[in-house]
């Protein structure tokens, strides 16, 4: 039998394994159907109950058309059964990891923000310290002093430029997060019809 080779059209890189096996579910399927009916054929009398007693078809005996597609029927719907619990498991394995990945992330989160806090605090230690030696007169001023207070001055002049831009930054995010916030909002309570307006342009465009 010749078999006509089809030009598969291009289908775009699959996210992720499961849309992958997704992509390919029909693929799978057909090539399920190709060796089912490769293997029912072969071992027919078995397959469907029609072994003589002598245990070998005799050549006078006839097998109908009717019984090949029941066996060929049988026999796809036990592979196309395989098939989904298979597809099943990687479900579940799949939103297993994506659990594991998600805890593992908030975690990590989580003790960010505690360090951040603890950083403030400190910074906040700093900067009493820092007002503390500005404010003492020496008794006996030298070059010592001089060249103290200068880098006494440049550190606090290079703390607050990075500070300064770290505010910038916080301000940066902080307003494109609220901006996400309010986009998906309005999408969950019109749809299509906010994602197609020229208010969603303004608001995905800047930021």
């Amino acid at each position: 039998m010749q078999v006509s080779h089809s030009v598969k059209s291009k289908r775009p890189a699959p996210v992720n394994f499961l849309e992958a096996l997704r992509d390919l579910g029909s693929d799978l399927k057909s090539e399920a159907k190709i060796q089912v009916k490769k293997i029912v054929i072969s071992d027919l009398p078995e397959a469907i109950g029609l072994t003589p007693a002598s245990g070998t078809l005799q050549p006078n005996e006839q097998i109908s058309v009717a019984q090949l597609q029941q066996a060929e029927n049988q026999g796809e719907k036990k592979a196309e059964a395989r098939f989904q619990m298979r597809l099943q498991q990687i479900k579940a394995e799949e939103q297993s990891y994506r659990q594991r990945q998600e805890t593992q992330i908030r975690q990590t989160i989580q003790a960010i923000q505690s360090e951040i806090k603890s950083l403030v605090k400190s910074a906040g230690g700093l900067a009493h310290e820092v007002e503390i030696a500005a404010s003492q007169a020496p008794a006996n001023p030298g070059v010592y002093h001089v060249t103290f207070f200068h880098q006494l001055k440049a550190l606090i002049v290079t703390l607050r430029r990075k500070v300064e831009d770290s505010r910038h930054w916080l301000a940066t995010t902080n307003s494109r997060a609220q901006k996400r916030s309010y986009y998906w909002g309005q999408v969950g309570k019109s749809g299509t019809k906010y994602m197609l307006s020229s208010e969603r342009y303004m608001v995905t465009s800047t930021g």
